[in-house]
């Protein structure tokens, strides 16, 4: 009895896979240029970072932790992006959130050091238009960023003591372009800038990257990724985020 309720139960189960692989064969059909085409692509981005804090009267403080220092420091990372198109027009969604903990210790064994607990949140919301759509292609866009940043600094971990703490928040208003050109029928080459200002704040970011076509509906993504932003007042006054990435796309 168990065993023909197995069988059954794995008749069941392939003719779900079955009809899932049947969706996924007509998804993978060359879609209309009238329907929404979407592409989810989670990834790993692991830059170094670099930043510039104001302590109030005290001297500036500047430090910059390598990429491995960020893998090293990482507590939590959450990033992704989705895109969806239709025809020259479309949209996407780019989401980040980190959560690092960095210390630095005294000198000559000093009570006196840094300890830097940092969140960082950055969402971009962008709309596309393809304004060139032949053996290169070319988008421009325009949308916004929004930042959030929380900063807690401990100059003597030590000792006793409050630490300082800022979180902030801000909107930059973007524009941009993203090229696309294709080397053979599973590689192409990207590359993307877009400037943005607002609020007392400005940001720019560059990507270069490549994607390989695995299959009609999967694409494996990597290359190099740099985000700068810069503040007029505030605890945290630069940072900038510059390293490499990796992902992976799937189009639905």
């Amino acid at each position: 009895m168990h065993r023909a309720g197995a069988f059954i139960a794995t008749r069941q189960v392939a003719g779900i896979v079955a009809a899932f692989a049947s969706l996924s064969a007509a998804a993978q059909v060359a879609p209309s240029q009238d329907a929404w085409q979407f592409e989810i692509i989670p990834y790993l981005w692991a830059p170094g970072i670099s930043s510039d804090l104001r302590l109030g009267p005290l001297p500036g403080s500047s430090s910059h932790v390598s990429s491995t220092g960020v893998l090293g420091a990482l507590d939590f990372g959450a990033m992704g992006t989705l895109e969806a198109r239709r025809g020259p027009w479309g949209a996407l969604l780019d989401m980040q959130y980190v959560k690092l903990g960095v210390s630095r210790q005294g000198v000559l064994g000093a009570p006196l050091g840094l300890d830097v607990d940092y969140t960082q949140q950055i969402y971009t919301l962008a709309g596309l238009y393809r304004v060139l759509d032949s053996r290169v292609a070319v988008d421009l866009l325009a949308g916004g960023r929004y930042v959030n940043a929380r900063t807690e600094i401990d100059l003597a971990p030590h000792l006793p003591g409050p630490r300082r703490e800022e979180s902030v928040d801000w909107w930059n208003g973007i524009v941009g372009a993203r090229v696309i050109a294709p080397i053979d029928d599973k590689w192409s080459l990207m590359g993307y800038l877009d400037a943005g200002w607002g609020n007392s704040t400005s940001s720019w970011e560059a990507i270069a990257g490549a994607s390989y076509q695995y299959s009609p509906s999967v694409s494996f993504k990597f290359g190099y990724r740099y985000l700068r932003f810069s503040r007029d007042e505030g605890l945290l006054n630069m940072v900038a985020l510059g390293g490499l990435f990796a992902g992976a796309g799937f189009r639905f």
